[in-house]
């Protein structure tokens, strides 16, 4: 007598599950690292051995080469500035202002342009720089 073998049955693995994962966390990281806001003039700001004393970017004027003015994504002409730092000082009298310009912007035009500011009623105004490594010769 012929007794057959019960055959084996291969159960499927359903990864349908993984894949939705997969695909989370993929929308997730795209996402996330698409959250840091882009300057709208591009700036190669000066290099500084000072140490960074903070994170606070509340008022942050771009200056690049060409002596373009930018605050956050509005492009602005120098006579604005000043109406703009005392707008933003009646709402908020300790702001801290804060200069970005381009390290081939105009001394003269970021010296003029600080003291536009100071006339507005700015009492904190700093110029930011990058981070220089000491002893790297740069």
């Amino acid at each position: 007598m012929r007794l057959t073998r019960p055959k084996h049955h291969r159960e499927l693995v359903d990864i349908t599950p993984l894949i939705d994962v997969v695909f989370n966390l993929l929308i997730f990281f795209m996402l996330s690292g698409a959250m840091t806001a882009a300057e709208i003039l591009r700036v190669d700001p000066a290099r500084s051995t000072s140490e960074m004393r903070g994170q606070v970017e509340d008022f942050v004027l771009l200056i690049d080469a060409e002596e373009r003015i930018a605050l956050g994504e509005q492009l602005l002409a120098r006579d604005e500035v000043q109406d703009r730092v005392r707008a933003a000082l009646q709402r908020n009298p300790g702001l801290l202002i804060q200069l970005k310009p381009d390290t081939a912007a105009d001394a003269a035009f970021v010296i003029g342009l600080m003291e536009d500011i100071r006339g507005a009623g700015a009492e904190y105004l700093v110029l930011l720089t990058v981070a220089s490594q000491v002893g790297s010769g740069a």
